[in-house]
């Protein structure tokens, strides 16, 4: 055998230490731009993190100087407003129906405009319990679009949306949504805000049923399961009256409507030069008719009662009121209190079990207060949901 030396070539040992040189060299030179990239992502997911948290401040803390939006009641009613050839007004909803409001927040519109804008789920269908005041949401809607744009628009997408049931889960919602659908990796901020209406029922009333003597008493019947059944169903009856006043209230006002029933109210020359109609025609007063026509509304269309109106009337007979009021409050109170029945069923028959094995009494009202807890966060959720998601 025999060697030879060739001094030319390189051995493959050297080959391989060049080339893990040659490597690192390289990795020391782009490094700072690989890194750089993932630096620019993660500044501007920061960026977009603390723009998201800031527009939340704005939202909530924001004032719109000037805002003004036009009630609706023209179609419900059957009122045609229209102006005479020669009159100087320029519009004639305006003139009658326009709500001018200064200096409000945006957290103030949004909570008002989800109040006028619940809705009712009927058949697949959504109706407006207050149809009149449909444009304040529309234009709530506009000014927090004004806004974002101003604010983030060149810069970033986004989505704003407001969300709120007086009664978790229940089929009487409202929603103010701007913007674009979100991307699933889109950066969210969550608010809540209280929304203008009052929760009348206190917790401690919705737990009176409760106590450790009639615990005791239900335990020691003949029937424990039928007691305790009858004692929650108390306290889901005293839940759902309050939320049924705040439904009440909403869609029909009864104060307001209550005011209306005195024969000072009279139609003026600017309320008559927009109303159109024959020369002869006995005219009440738009308020009037607008009153009468929504009643009417929710009497017939909203729940299905057997009250006859007439918007000729030239005042609203209190009578009348309290009668489709009490009619009102009390479909509500009981809808209410068959929803949450229905959805809290399975809890309660575990919760009932669970008391009647129990072998101390203190046991079975913590059993009980925890299931009121649940009948009380559904039938008063406490406010309303804000999201704004940028990306």
């Amino acid at each position: 055998m025999r060697f030879i030396d060739d001094e030319k070539g390189f051995s493959t040992s050297i080959d391989a230490i060049l080339f893990l040189i040659l490597v690192s060299v390289s990795a020391v030179i782009l490094f700072p731009s690989l890194a750089a990239d993932e630096q620019y992502r993660s500044a501007s997911y920061s960026s977009a993190q603390d723009m998201d948290t800031r527009l939340m401040n704005t939202i909530m803390s924001s004032t719109v100087e000037e805002f003004e939006y036009t009630v609706k009641p023209a179609e419900i009613a059957g009122i045609e407003v229209n102006l005479s050839e020669d009159s100087i007004l320029e519009n004639a909803e305006e003139t009658l129906f326009a709500k001018e409001q200064q200096h409000r927040t945006f957290s103030d519109l949004v909570a008002e405009g989800l109040v006028f804008g619940l809705v009712m789920e009927k058949n697949g269908t959504e109706k407006p319990l207050n149809p009149m005041t449909k444009m304040q949401s529309i234009e709530t809607e506009k000014a927090i679009e004004e806004h974002l744009e101003m604010t983030i628009g060149q810069r970033y997408n986004y989505r704003f949306e407001a969300h709120w049931q007086p009664v978790s889960g229940y089929n009487i919602h409202s929603d103010i949504v701007v913007g674009q659908s979100a991307p699933a990796d889109a950066i969210k901020q969550n608010a809540r805000i209280s929304v203008p209406v009052t929760y009348a029922v206190t917790r401690d009333e919705i737990c009176q049923p409760f106590n450790e003597s009639s615990i005791y008493a239900a335990i020691s019947s003949s029937d424990p399961d039928k007691e305790l059944h009858e004692m929650f169903n108390s306290s889901i009856d005293i839940a759902s009256e309050g939320s049924s006043g705040i439904i009440t209230e909403i869609v029909f006002p009864y104060e307001y409507l209550s005011s209306l029933n005195g024969t000072e109210i009279s139609i003026d020359s600017e309320q008559l030069a927009c109303i159109a109609g024959p020369d002869n025609a006995n005219y009440s007063s738009p308020i009037i008719k607008s009153a009468l026509g929504c009643m009417n509304y929710t009497v017939k269309d909203l729940y299905g009662l057997n009250v006859e109106l007439t918007t000729e009337e030239q005042s609203i007979n209190l009578d009348i009121v309290d009668t489709v009021h009490d009619f009102i409050k009390e479909k509500n109170t009981n809808q209410i209190s068959e929803y949450i029945l229905s959805s809290q069923s399975e809890d309660i028959n575990q919760t009932i079990a669970l008391m009647c094995n129990a072998s101390e009494n203190t046991s079975r009202l913590e059993l009980a207060n925890t299931q009121i807890s649940k009948i009380y966060r559904t039938a008063n959720t406490g406010g309303a949901d804000i999201v704004i998601i940028i990306w």
